[in-house]
Parts: C-alpha cells; sequence; structure tokens
C-alpha cells in the first residue's frame, strides 16, 4: 500500500484508509447520498423530520421553531412551521398589550380614589 502525506497533520498514512489515525482528518471524499424517499419539507426539499403541532404540516428541522404556547392550566413548548410560529408570536404580543392595558388601567383606577 502506498503512504501519503495527511493534509491536516502531515503524518504518512495509507491511501486505503478512511481517515488519519493521529489526527482524524478524513482521507478519502464523504460521498452523501440524498435519499430522498420520505417525505419532504414544506420549505426546502430535504427530507422531513418533524411535524407542526398546530397545523401538521410536515418540515425539516431547519423550518420549525419552537415556541411556549399557553393553553389550559399552564402551558409548553411547541414545534411550529414559520407561519404557525408567526402567528403564535403576534398572539403573545397581543396578549402583553392587553396585560398592560389592564395594568395601567387598575393604577388609573386606584389612584383616582
Amino acid at each position: 500500500m502506498p503512504l501519503i502525506p495527511c493534509p491536516a497533520c502531515g503524518r504518512q498514512i495509507s491511501t486505503e484508509a478512511e481517515a488519519c489515525p493521529q489526527c482524524g482528518h478524513p482521507n478519502k471524499p464523504i460521498i452523501f447520498v440524498d435519499d430522498n424517499s420520505g417525505p419532504s419539507c414544506y420549505a426546502c426539499r430535504k427530507t422531513a423530520t418533524t411535524r407542526c403541532q398546530s397545523c401538521g404540516q410536515l418540515s425539516c428541522a431547519m423550518h420549525v421553531n419552537s415556541i411556549y404556547v399557553s393553553h389550559g392550566r399552564g402551558g409548553g413548548y411547541e414545534l411550529r412551521c414559520n407561519s404557525c410560529y408567526s402567528y403564535a408570536q403576534a398572539w403573545q404580543v397581543i396578549g402583553i398589550v392587553i396585560a398592560a392595558i389592564v395594568v395601567i388601567g387598575f393604577f388609573i383606577f386606584v389612584m383616582g380614589r
């Protein structure tokens, strides 16, 4: 087997080695297989790995967002697609504005007495 220098550390490695035993630098090019046999993401052509918990739309890990949503007696984090995430953010802002108006109204009522 012929030996070649590792491009990263310079140590002599076999041409058949997958990686340098010294530094771990890959010796052979990594071949990515685009096995898109499953359902695809709503926003790109990658394989879908998760589903929006609001609308059920399939998405990859790059096009899903986690957001805290209150419901019932508490709430929890949910994974949402971009449109449902924007919708949930808007409702969070509306809730904060309404809470601020109620608090300010309460203070005005108490100070007016």
